[in-house]
């Protein structure tokens, strides 16, 4: 009765991960190699979908746009929230659960990209608005090729928050480590450096690895922001993928271009392991 009862909650759940997860990878695999429509169906033709997007200009300037942005997403954004979390364990308990709170509060993620595009206006926007107040010129932001990527990443400095994971593990570190530290005249930063970090240590590495396959695979940030350019300098690969596939109906293209992303997020990861 006990193993029946189990199957019976297991299998919904086996199902929904096969129909919404297996099927569909297993589906974009066979569809890369294949000359695919909706309509009038599909046949082989080998490896011709990865010659087309290999000689094709715009997945050099795709990959090239997605691994500047996520260079500069690991550089700017994701060691922020390490510091601030440490910092944060060196106030008072007080302080540190009103500001636990704060991070709990729910970002409108869409909504916020939509207020960081006005504040990136060129003619009356916050941020020319204050560079005019300081009497330094104005910025084109999001049309100039030079800082595009670099606007993209701003946000993320102050919308990526993963500081609670932070401080719950250093919430766990045993307080005897930093009181042995103290009395063997250990400093502040001495103390961060033999103690915090190779504690953070494991943490940081998985969350490296998560914070790599998010930002190779970005989308709504400059779809929503940018919608690929000023002259496709801030199309990214993901972006190219729903261009193919859902614009052009060129679903085995589409699906090449996701198997070579594919595997180059495998192979950063296997490097990085």
């Amino acid at each position: 009765y006990v193993s029946r009862a189990a199957w019976a909650f297991f299998i919904p759940g086996i199902l929904a991960n096969f129909i919404f997860g297996w099927y569909p990878l297993i589906l974009g695999f066979v569809v890369a190699f294949q000359k695919f429509h909706l309509i009038k169906g599909a046949y082989f033709i080998g490896l011709d979908n990865f010659r087309a997007i290999f000689e094709d200009p715009m997945t050099v300037i795709v990959f090239k746009n997605t691994a500047y942005y996520t260079f500069l997403s690991i550089v700017l954004a994701f060691f922020i929230p390490i510091f601030v979390a440490i910092l944060l364990m060196e106030m008072k308990p007080n302080t540190i659960r009103i500001m636990m709170v704060l991070w709990f509060i729910p970002i409108a993620g869409m909504a916020s990209l939509v207020i960081w595009k006005w504040f990136y206006q060129p003619e009356y926007g916050l941020l020319n608005a204050i560079l005019s107040g300081l009497g330094l010129p104005a910025l084109r932001w999001l049309l100039d090729k030079r800082i595009v990527i670099l606007c993209l990443v701003l946000p993320g400095i102050i919308m990526y928050g993963p500081g609670l994971i932070y401080i719950a593990t250093l919430q766990n570190v045993p307080l005897e480590l930093y009181e042995s530290a103290e009395l063997e005249g250990a400093s502040f930063w001495q103390k961060i450096w033999h103690i915090t970090l190779p504690q953070l240590r494991p943490l940081i590495s998985m969350m490296l690895i998560l914070a790599v396959i998010g930002n190779m695979q970005i989308f709504q940030l400059p779809f929503v922001m940018t919608g690929g350019g000023p002259g496709n300098a801030s199309r990214s690969v993901v972006m190219f993928f729903y261009s193919l596939a859902f614009t052009n109906l060129k679903f085995g293209k589409g699906q090449a271009i996701a198997l070579t992303l594919f595997f180059s997020i495998v192979i950063l990861i296997i490097l990085q392991r």
